[in-house]
């Protein structure tokens, strides 16, 4: 424990688990100067994506925007972030509020981000690919296997130009606070196809998508039939990543919920695009 923080100068009081998260395996902080949460480099994080050393960063870049937590420090251990008070907003209060702050986020100046953030954008297919490759060979489904050799085999272009996307803005990461709202968990947060960003977002939230896009489209004053042509291309990799990310969360914690979530995506993939499952 006394390595994890070693030089952020923390008067510590307590230190206790969080609960959620499969990649995280959090802690929250609490300390003279403050409360915190720490944010582990683990090898569960590094099979599942998450990259901290750019969580850091894009965190840094977006220190004067009140949605996002602020970085206290990094060690070779983790990151250590700000609390930010407040409760876990309710799914069904949620969707107005995902919209906006996703707007937030995909209108945010990247002045504050290095040239290597700027010119790595997320790619679906990789994560697929790396999610597939961690997935213990007793635990690739022969459906699964079909649809990984027809996702692999196929081109990715973005739709539209990238921008900073968070890639899970989940109910679940969304704290109602006294002056509004923060978005937390920029484990995965990278450039990206704003348009995949607002597919995860609404997969992950299991939002009605029409609702969402013409929300989206009219605020950000864009063209309906364009973004929901580029959702509906996007929806069956979402899920197929989503299947592959439940699967390994299945596998490194032997939880059986995330096995039934994978098969929930795996069912949507199919009736998405059922010629490929034979």
């Amino acid at each position: 424990m006394d390595k994890q923080f070693k030089g952020f100068g923390l008067t510590i009081s307590q230190v206790s688990a969080l609960s959620g998260g499969l990649t995280n395996a959090c802690l929250k902080v609490e300390a003279k100067e403050g409360s915190f949460v720490w944010r582990p480099i683990s090898l569960q994080a590094k099979i599942l994506g998450a990259d901290r050393a750019k969580e850091h960063e894009i965190l840094q870049a977006l220190s004067d925007e009140s949605f996002s937590p602020n970085v206290y420090g990094a060690n070779e251990e983790g990151l250590l972030v700000e609390w930010l008070e407040g409760e876990v907003i309710a799914l069904d209060k949620a969707q107005d509020v995902a919209i906006e702050l996703m707007i937030t986020v995909h209108q945010v100046p990247l002045d504050g981000l290095s040239e290597q953030i700027k010119n790595k954008p997320m790619s679906l297919k990789d994560r697929i690919i790396a999610y597939w490759n961690s997935i213990a060979p007793e635990n690739q489904t022969p459906e699964m296997k079909a649809y990984f050799e027809y996702f692999s085999q196929q081109e990715e272009s973005s739709c539209f130009p990238y921008c900073l996307c968070h890639h899970d803005i989940g109910a679940y990461n969304i704290i109602v606070k006294e002056d509004g709202y923060g978005l937390i968990d920029w484990e995965y947060a990278s450039m990206g196809d704003p348009s995949q960003d607002l597919t995860i977002m609404i997969t992950a939230n299991q939002f009605n998508s029409e609702d969402v896009i013409l929300s989206y489209c009219k605020k950000r004053h864009l063209n309906f039939d364009e973004w929901n042509n580029a959702f509906i291309h996007w929806a069956p990799w979402v899920s197929f990543m989503g299947a592959l990310w439940f699967s390994l969360g299945h596998q490194l914690l032997k939880d059986s919920c995330y096995q039934e979530l994978a098969e929930r995506e795996m069912c949507k993939l199919i009736k998405l695009l059922p010629s490929i499952h034979k």
